[in-house]
């Protein structure tokens, strides 16, 4: 059912806009077999954290993006690009002391500025390690980890404490607990789990993800309440383990200054 949020934004639209958004939401939704796309219909219908001149213009952006793409799902990726972080900065005294971040490892390669050769037996060699070679620190500390948006964990009873809460750390668990699938269909490789400072030296701002991170990944999945601080992954199904959803927030890309060791590598 839409969220009084959805509804109230809809209805600040223009006719011609609200009934072409209207329109390409419905047939999202009706899709036949259904897809990835009539998940992401009902995630922009239930959004809550938003706020409403936010989400009116997004709708609206995406109104107008549709005639422009081919493709209804490059319309609304666009659109959603011109909102990220648009939830109001979590405050200092909220602020999760640690956060954990899985990237896959043929990504971070791909965009290491280290070789991929020396770089890809360094990180197995000293994955779960507290104290690896400095040489190797130092070409950590230079590295991004992650894209220009990263969606990061924490340990919501202790934020001082590790962030991945005691997950197994093979590659199936990782995957599932944070709800991974549809980003991970074209390469088997593991992950990298990261933790790291959030206060580091500048402070990063951290945010409640919406519909608008999300963009089209449809294993995202809105908070049912306006009031929540942070966001919940929906773990894959089947959770034959029945992993917790795991808390999150987003922010942007950071470099490997913030560390905390030991990272980690998943197993098969």
């Amino acid at each position: 059912m839409p969220t009084k949020l959805f509804n109230s934004a809809l209805k600040k639209l223009d006719l011609a806009r609200r009934k072409s958004v209207t329109a390409q939401l419905e047939a999202w939704t009706n899709e036949t077999p259904p897809s990835e796309v009539g998940q992401i219909a009902e995630n922009i219908t239930r959004e809550t954290a938003l706020p409403l001149r936010t989400f009116t213009q997004l709708l609206s952006d995406f109104a107008d993006a549709l005639p422009l793409h081919v493709d209804p799902l490059s319309a609304w990726d666009n659109a959603c690009k011109l909102h990220h972080f648009a939830t109001t900065p979590l405050a200092a005294i909220d602020r999760p002391e640690q956060l954990g971040g899985a990237c896959k490892s043929d990504i971070f390669l791909k965009y290491a500025k280290t070789s991929d050769r020396i770089l890809k037996s360094r990180l197995t060699k000293y994955a779960g390690s507290k104290n690896p070679l400095s040489a190797f620190i130092k070409i950590l500390k230079t590295e991004t980890l992650g894209g220009s948006m990263i969606f990061a964990t924490f340990n919501d009873s202790d934020s001082t404490q590790d962030p991945f809460g005691g997950l197994p750390w093979d590659r199936d668990a990782i995957r599932t607990a944070f709800g991974l699938g549809q980003f991970d269909h074209a390469s088997p490789s593991p992950y990298l789990l990261f933790r790291y400072h959030s206060a580091e030296p500048p402070s990063l701002t951290l945010h409640r993800p919406t519909i608008a991170d999300a963009g089209t990944f449809s294993h995202f999945r809105p908070g049912s309440s306006a009031k929540a601080k942070c966001g919940l992954t929906c773990p894959l199904a089947p959770n034959i383990r029945t992993l917790p959803a795991m808390p999150e927030l987003v922010h942007q890309q950071i470099v490997g200054d913030r560390l905390v060791f030991p990272y980690e590598i998943t197993t098969p």
